[in-house]
């Protein structure tokens, strides 16, 4: 990661951070590391890369965001849901290819992972919202984490 991270000439993104350790997950000084490097930190929102994993809720998904914002400041950070309402089984089949030489990597029955109670879809997203009001952020810091950030690192990205 560092040596991608060190040498890319465009701004980097990072969209699996959170807080239970996981292969997929970056330790708080991969974080650290990509946002010092002008790099961007999706938090996921996955419930296997959340402390409660199927039991986790909206508040534990702001949770996990205030814990990254906490370890690398909100400038570089915004949500990274894993979202995949509406796709058939083929897509998960996808996913679960290496997609240069099309092994099997993982074998899951993607069912048994709800998203958290309270963010299941994409219409929920005013439940976020509500949460991290619940957590006492800032209007500003809101308006960031729910897509400032995300606009203003794709304009550095594309030049805009």
């Amino acid at each position: 990661m560092r040596f991608g991270i060190q040498n890319s000439r465009l701004p980097k993104s990072l969209l699996s951070g959170s807080v239970v350790g996981s292969s997929r997950n970056k330790t708080d000084e991969q974080l650290r590391f990509i946002v010092e490097h002008g790099g961007f930190v999706g938090v996921t929102t996955y419930p296997w890369f959340l402390p409660k994993g199927a039991d986790s809720t909206v508040d534990d998904c702001v949770a996990a965001i205030d814990y990254v914002i906490n370890q690398v400041g909100e400038e570089r950070v915004g949500i990274g849901t894993d979202f995949t309402q509406g796709q058939d089984a083929a897509f998960f089949d996808w996913l679960s290819l290496d997609k240069g030489t099309g092994r099997r990597l993982i074998v899951r029955d993607w069912d048994v992972a709800p998203q958290p109670v309270g963010f299941q879809r994409l219409s929920e997203f005013p439940n976020l919202t509500e949460a991290m009001v619940r957590r006492g952020w800032s209007e500003r810091r809101i308006r960031r984490i729910l897509g400032e950030n995300w606009v203003s690192f794709l304009g550095e990205v594309w030049g805009n």
